[in-house]
Order: C-alpha cells, then structure tokens, then sequence
C-alpha cells in the first residue's frame, strides 16, 4: 500500500529512506530514526522506543534542511523490539527532497 492514498489521508506517501533526529521536549535524550515513508507534512519512522500518541516531538534530517515540530499520530510495536511511529509535523521547514535520499521498493 506505500504510496497510495489511504482513506481519510490527504496526501500520498513516497516510499523513503533517510535518517531524521527525533527529540522530545519532556526527554533530554534525542534519536537517529529512518523513515519509512514520507509525504508533506508527516512520516513514518522505525525507532528504538514506544512512543505516546499525541506526545510532541521535533524532527530534523540528518542531510538535507528539513526540521518541524510534530505529534505522535500512532505507534505500533515493530520487529526486534523496535516500533513504528506515524507523525504528523506541523509547518516544516525545508524540505525532504533537498537531502541525500535511498528510495525504498
């Protein structure tokens, strides 16, 4: 289903891996995700811990000029005791395209 449109969802997903920074504002610690998926104004990433729907985050590529502040849509436990976190981002700057990107088939 990556890169349809799913009911309900108003943009469409682009297959795409590249690295981001996640930080949370109630967490000093930061970390290196990859994406799964992207689109304008949200992702999905596999990262090392569960995070809460709704908590706030900031996403920053680690190539390329993309930051936002963001929320937690869902997480969903993943392989290897990792999970899956859908984001949306609120007003981005950059953009994901500017960075060094590995698209996923």
């Amino acid at each position: 289903m990556a890169g349809t449109q799913l009911p309900g969802r108003k943009e469409q997903r682009i297959p795409l891996k590249m690295f981001v920074k996640l930080s949370s504002p109630d967490s000093p610690s930061a970390e290196i995700a990859p994406t799964i998926d992207i689109s304008c104004h949200g992702a999905r990433l596999v990262t090392r811990r569960s995070w809460r729907p709704e908590e706030q985050l900031s996403v920053r590529s680690i190539r390329g000029n993309l930051y936002s502040r963001a929320r937690v849509v869902h997480c969903q436990p993943h392989k290897d005791n990792s999970f899956v976190i859908g984001i949306q981002m609120y007003y981005p700057t950059g953009d994901w395209t500017s960075a060094e990107v590995t698209k996923t088939t």
